[in-house]
Parts: structure tokens; sequence; C-alpha cells
């Protein structure tokens, strides 16, 4: 098993559902595949029910019931709820970043997952996050780079 673990955010998820992105819908499917493939890849039910309320509101032409399956397939990448060992964390990285809380949770959960890499367009591409232990995060835009330049690290 290759070293790198990657915490998906909700963006790679909805791009890579989104016929009409092109090629960014393209490669989010791409990096999405290959994460699945190699087991590398990890979420936390903050980001599904990012995803489920993004569906909700935009795909109002399909069935709730669809969209809660759809989201239901992508517990495969996790489902871990948030601990308050996460929102404490949240709360130093929220002081040393200036990131959104919402972002600061998840960076927190990529953190307790034992992820090395966040994977989302939305944050510094290439900022490192300290962690614990000297483990750092570092945040990836998946439009920048391609699944094989990370997954090997």
């Amino acid at each position: 098993m290759r070293a790198a673990r990657v915490f998906i955010d909700s963006n790679v998820f909805l791009y890579g559902r989104d016929d009409e992105q092109g090629r960014k819908g393209e490669h989010a499917a791409r990096w999405l595949r290959d994460l699945a493939a190699d087991g590398q890849g990890r979420t936390n039910l903050q980001v599904l029910n990012e995803i489920t309320h993004v569906l909700l509101r935009k795909r109002s032409d399909l069935p709730a019931a669809d969209i809660f399956r759809q989201v239901d397939a992508l517990r495969f990448f996790g489902d871990t709820p948030l601990t308050i060992a996460s929102a404490t964390t949240a709360r130093t990285l929220r002081e040393a970043t200036r990131y959104s809380w919402w972002n600061c949770l998840l960076l927190a959960a990529a953190q307790e997952l034992g992820c090395t890499h966040f994977l989302s367009e939305d944050l510094q591409d290439g900022r490192e996050i300290a962690g614990t232990a000297g483990k750092a995060l570092t945040i990836i835009d998946p439009f920048a780079h391609s699944p094989a330049d990370i997954l090997a690290s």
C-alpha cells in the first residue's frame, strides 16, 4: 500500500458526478476512480451531508431517494462523524489559517483520519498544515495535479 492518504472535499465529489463540468468533471472523476482503486481516499460525514444538501438543491429533477442512494454509495470513502477532538483542533487551525470554520473542521477531520493530503479546489494548493506528531497535511488542488503525481508519494 502506498503512503499517501487523501481526504476528499465535497467539491471533488460534486465535480466528478456532474457531466456538464467538462474537463474539470473528467479530472475529478479520475481522482475518485484512482483513490477508490488504491484505497487511499477518505472523507467524513460532514462532506457526505454537504453533497446531499447540494444535490437536493440543484437536482430537484431527481427523487430524494435516488440522491440518498448516490450519497450512500460514497460511504465507501468513510462516514466518520466529527468529534470533540476535531472541533478543538479546528479552533487552532482557524487561528493559524483564517480559513472558514467549515474548512477547518474538515482539515481537522483529515488529520484525525491520518491523511497526508487534502484534496480541494477551495484552499491554497501546496500549503502545508501542521499536524500532530510532526505530520503535515498538504492541500492539493485536484485540477493542478494528476493522481499519479500525488498517490505515489
